[in-house]
């Protein structure tokens, strides 16, 4: 704890080239802390970053990811698989947990993993049956809440750098593409950018501008670039690993707006709901990865570029490391059964003297969150639509389908499902408002 409380109070200093006369950050000089803090944010499920800036001022809006994140939040625990599933989506834990306490300034506020047992300690008095969460139900039925101290792994020192090499300086640019540092380190600015809610800022900005820099740095500066989107331009994700014929499929119905050429609602069984409520979990990381560095935001993309182009052992610390922030995996027992994506699930070490049980896994309760005829008909009222507008379409959703749906989720904020499946339905796009 006492660490823990160290490193919040904690600062990181900048060097930072201001253009005065436009009143924007040039270019910034930093060491290891300030870009293994960048670094992390690659690292981050997008559920995490909604859930840390929901409660700021000025929120950012992520696509529909606000009001997915706020669908869950109202969600009542009998639709999902166990109780505990609410609380894995509203906040889901980093693959790279165990990198981010080292940093210097963590914003990520997930509590630690912690195991618990089972009161009974049952099966062995040698042997437990764990949970990484508290109150999940043991195979015998009691709920296991009693904290379970297995001992911490061997961590390195925290002196020595988190992702990148200790002794490496770096040149920073305003879109945030990060290089080994030139001959340029005259610098004529030093800014204190170390607190922790300026962090965050600089987060929300990464996602919200195409100055990020300036706007964490130079705080009366207005957004100079703001990110907009119009959906009339979305094209297909460019996925360029080859598709298995064998992938799953899943089949989706949805009800479309004849005279607007609008999906209304999807109407699918659990797999679906499964995959829109997964978009919270992944990393921010893989999200760039997936969308072949085509996400909605300038500069994670040049954020992600610059660890690819960062070499292991002269910048990097170690091909781990490289691997965590460009193919960042999904928190164990975070994955889907049948996941669309193929985004790789990290795996808990293997204890010789226990068993981790997944907490997504039913133990007897049967949670069924079938469609009920009321609910159709509220809806039908709160969309204030014709019934005579409805057209049912029906549409096959394999991995092409996701990655589409996910790049829609991340740009639009009230219409991803049409914007998602216009290709696939042949909809025409909404006329332009003059």
């Amino acid at each position: 704890m006492a660490n823990k409380a160290k490193r919040e109070l904690q600062s990181m200093s900048l060097k930072v080239l201001v253009d005065n006369e436009k009143n924007r950050v040039v270019f910034a000089e930093s060491g290891k802390d300030f870009v293994d803090v960048l670094f992390s944010f690659l690292t981050m499920p997008i559920g995490t970053i909604v859930r840390l800036i929901r409660s700021q001022p000025f929120v950012v809006e992520i696509g529909c990811m606000n009001n997915l994140y706020e669908s869950v939040a109202k969600l009542d625990v009998q639709h999902l698989c166990t109780p505990v599933c609410k609380t894995m989506l509203l906040s889901p834990r980093s693959s790279s947990e165990a990198h981010s306490r080292k940093l210097k300034v963590n914003i990520d506020d997930t509590e630690p993993t912690q195991y618990y047992i089972c009161p009974l300690r049952c099966c062995h008095r040698s042997y437990y049956i764990q949970s990484i969460y508290k109150n999940v139900r043991c195979r015998c039925g009691k709920e296991m809440e009693y904290e379970h101290n297995i001992g911490m792994l061997n961590m390195a020192n925290e002196d020595q750098g988190v992702f990148v090499k200790e002794t490496i300086k770096f040149i920073i640019s305003d879109d945030l593409h990060v290089t080994p540092m030139s001959t340029m380190t005259c610098l004529s600015l030093l800014s204190k950018l170390g607190i922790k809610i300026e962090v965050l800022h600089l987060l929300m900005s990464l996602l919200s501008s195409k100055t990020p820099l300036t706007n964490s740095v130079l705080p009366e500066s207005v957004i100079l670039d703001q990110i907009q989107f119009d959906p009339r331009n979305m094209t297909q994700p460019k996925d360029e690993r080859d598709a298995d014929p064998d992938d799953k499929k899943l089949r989706v119905k949805l009800m479309v707006s004849k005279s607007n050429n609008k999906v209304l609602y999807a109407e699918a069984g659990e797999d679906f709901g499964g995959l829109i409520l997964s978009f919270l979990t992944i990393p921010l990381g893989s999200i760039v990865e997936l969308l072949v560095r085509d996400s909605p935001w300038q500069c994670v993309n040049k954020l992600y570029e610059s660890v690819e182009h960062l070499s292991v052992g002269n910048y990097i610390k170690s091909n781990e490391c490289k691997n965590m922030l460009i193919h960042p995996k999904l928190a164990p027992y975070f994955g889907c059964d049948n996941q669309l994506l193929g985004i790789e699930e990290a795996v808990l070490p293997r204890l010789s003297f226990a068993d981790v049980v997944n907490p997504k896994l039913l133990t007897g309760e049967d949670r069924s969150g079938a469609l009920s005829s009321i609910s159709v008909i509220s809806l039908f009222y709160s969309l204030n639509v014709p019934i005579s507008d409805f057209e049912e379409r029906v549409v096959t959703v394999g991995k092409k389908e996701a990655l589409s749906l996910l790049k829609a989720s991340l740009f639009s904020k009230s219409s991803a499902l049409t914007d998602a499946f216009r290709f696939n339905l042949s909809l025409k796009k909404p006329k332009q408002e003059k």
